[in-house]
C-alpha cells in the first residue's frame, strides 16, 4: 500500500511538472517576498499551539489531565512525524501513544482525544468553507450539498447524548470493547467539545491566511475566500489516505482550484511548494522533541507499543 500511495503521489507531482511551466514558477519563487513567508510559518506555529491547546481540553474532558506544555511538545512531534513516516496518521499514533504512556488503562482515552480533536477540526473546517461558499460564486447544488452534509454531521454530534449510551449497550465484549467507558456524553467532554470548535474555525482561518501570504508573496491574486474555499478543500482531500502524506493531491488540488478562480497555474504552483517550505520550517520543533526523547529508538518504541 505504501508504494502505491509513493507511485501516485509521484505520478501527479510528474504530471505537474510536465503540464506548467517550471521556470516560471522558479523565476516566481526567486523573486518571493521572504518576508511574508516568515510570516506565513509563524501563523502555523500560532495555529499549531491553539491545535495542542484543544487537543488539552478534550483530553482533559476525557480524564486525561496533562500539562498544556506537554500537549503542546507532543502535537509538534506529530506534526514532525506526520510529514516524514510513510503515514499521515503516524503522528496521530505517536502522540496518542505517548500520552497513555505510563497510564493504567489510559490507551482508549488517549486515542479518543486525538480522534476527537480530528474529528472537531473537520467540523470546524466544514463550517469556514460554508462561510466562504457565502463570498463566492459556488453552483446552488455543491453548495446545498455541502452545507446539508454540515448540518448532518453537527445534528449527529450534538445528538451523541441520546445515541452514544445506546451504542455502548450493544452485546460486544472482550478486549476490544473498551471503547464503551469513554465518557464522551458526560458534561466535561461535551463542554470541551463545544469550546474548541471555535478554536478550530481559528485554527484553519490561520492556515487560510498563511496561504495568503504565500499567494502575495508570489503575486497569485485571490479574494481572501477563495483562498479559504481552496484550502480546506485540499486539505480535506489530502488527509485521505490516498497518497505519500498528501504529496501530489494538495499541489494538483491548489492548480485546480487557483484557475478556476482565476489565478495563474504557475503562481499556484509556486504557492504549493512554499507551502511544503513552511510545513517544513513550521515543524522543526517537533524534529527537536524527537531528538531529545531519544529519536529512532523512542519510534521504536511507539512501533512495538502500538502493534501489542
Amino acid at each position: 500500500m505504501f508504494w502505491i500511495k509513493l507511485l501516485l503521489s509521484a505520478l501527479l507531482l510528474g504530471y505537474l511538472g510536465w503540464s506548467l511551466n517550471v521556470s516560471d514558477i522558479v523565476a516566481l519563487l526567486k523573486t518571493a517576498d521572504w518576508r511574508l513567508v516568515v510570516v506565513a510559518v509563524l501563523c502555523l506555529v500560532v495555529g499549531q499551539v491553539l491545535s495542542a491547546i484543544r487537543w488539552s481540553w478534550l483530553a482533559r474532558g476525557l480524564g486525561l489531565g496533562v500539562a498544556v506544555a506537554r500537549k503542546i511538545r507532543l502535537y509538534f512531534l506529530g506534526m514532525f512525524l506526520s510529514l516524514f513516516l510513510p503515514s499521515i496518521i503516524g503522528g496521530d499514533v505517536a502522540r496518542g501513544w505517548l500520552l497513555a504512556k505510563g497510564r493504567e488503562q489510559a490507551g482508549w482515552a488517549a486515542a479518543a482525544s486525538v480522534i476527537m480533536e480530528r474529528i472537531n477540526g473537520v467540523v470546524g473546517l466544514g463550517l469556514l468553507v460554508s462561510c466562504c461558499m457565502l463570498f463566492l460564486d459556488i453552483p446552488l447544488p455543491w453548495m446545498l450539498m455541502w452545507n446539508g452534509g454540515v448540518l448532518l454531521l453537527l445534528a449527529l454530534l450534538a445528538s451523541a447524548p441520546w445515541w452514544w449510551p445506546r451504542l455502548t449497550g450493544c452485546g460486544w465484549s472482550g478486549k476490544l470493547s473498551g471503547w464503551k467507558a469513554l465518557p464522551l456524553t458526560s458534561s466535561a467532554f461535551q463542554r470541551a467539545w463545544w469550546k474548541s470548535l471555535p478554536v478550530s474555525m481559528l485554527f484553519q482561518m490561520l492556515v487560510v491566511e498563511a496561504h495568503v501570504l504565500l499567494g502575495m508573496a508570489v503575486g497569485m491574486d485571490m479574494s481572501w475566500f477563495a483562498y479559504g474555499f481552496m484550502v480546506c478543500l485540499v486539505a480535506l482531500a489530502s488527509a485521505l489516505p490516498l497518497s505519500f502524506n498528501g504529496f501530489g493531491i494538495r499541489e494538483a488540488g491548489y492548480v485546480s482550484l487557483a484557475t478556476w478562480f482565476g489565478a495563474s497555474a504557475e503562481a499556484a504552483g509556486a504557492m504549493a511548494a512554499l507551502w511544503v517550505l513552511v510545513l517544513l520550517l513550521a515543524s522543526l520543533p517537533g524534529g527537536y522533541v524527537l531528538w531529545k526523547m531519544g529519536g529512532a529508538g523512542m519510534l521504536q518504541r511507539i512501533r512495538t507499543g502500538a502493534s501489542s
